[in-house]
């Protein structure tokens, strides 16, 4: 005669697989944890990296031109204006020539009018974002229209400096509408994030832009 499994075996069998279970599950858990951790600073990581490359990009072709409606505006409508601000709340504002058509047979051309800035997030209390400023309309107000996007968000800090080739020197501004500065542009950009919690000591995200035409457009040369 054959004999079966009682109901008390059978419940201490589900009782060890159960535990069994709970063992396996505990160990694989931290690792799935560690996986989503890793993955989000990843992807925080490649967030920050495109934003600093896009900004190297853009200020690299930053220019100044003398070639504007002489009768219509009283200075050239082309700006570099770098500003240092408390907090490591720098501001940079210019004309570049790296605009990107996104639509096919827009009234759009190479240039445009960009500015980066810290902007505290309306959404989330405490946040500050870094948010890009494109201006495709050049006139006499370039601190005044254009569209704003988010280039990375949670942002401690932004800090720009702008290299002097004649005083072979770090300079904290640099604005083209200045008597000292006019019809000039620094010949590298050093730009850094600080990124961190709020409170904690940040870490420091630099890289450096090269501009490509330092001295001003005149096609009348």
């Amino acid at each position: 005669m054959r004999r079966g499994f009682t109901l008390l075996e059978a419940l201490i069998s589900l009782a060890i697989m159960a535990f069994m279970g709970a063992l396996i599950w505990g160990s694989f858990g931290p690792s799935w944890q560690l996986k989503e951790t890793v993955e989000q600073q990843a992807d925080r990581d490649a967030e920050i990296r495109l934003a600093m490359n896009r900004m190297a990009r853009e200020i690299s072709m930053a220019y100044l031109s003398n070639d504007y409606d002489k009768t219509r505006y009283r200075q050239m409508l082309t700006v570099f204006d770098g500003r240092h601000n408390a907090g490591d709340h720098d501001t940079l504002t210019f004309t570049s020539l790296s605009h990107q058509r996104l639509y096919e047979n827009a009234l759009e051309s190479d240039e445009s009018l960009i500015q980066y800035k810290l902007v505290e997030n309306p959404q989330i209390s405490g946040q500050v974002d870094l948010v890009r400023r494109e201006k495709t309309v050049m006139d006499d107000e370039p601190e005044r229209g254009g569209t704003e996007d988010v280039l990375c968000e949670d942002v401690q800090g932004l800090q720009l400096l702008y290299w002097d080739p004649v005083k072979m020197e770090w300079e904290e501004d640099w604005n083209t509408l200045d008597v000292e500065r006019a019809n000039t542009l620094p010949f590298r950009v050093k730009i850094t994030l600080l990124i961190g919690e709020p409170g904690a000591i940040p870490t420091r995200y630099t890289t450096q832009a090269e501009i490509a035409l330092p001295q001003p457009l005149d096609r009348t040369q």
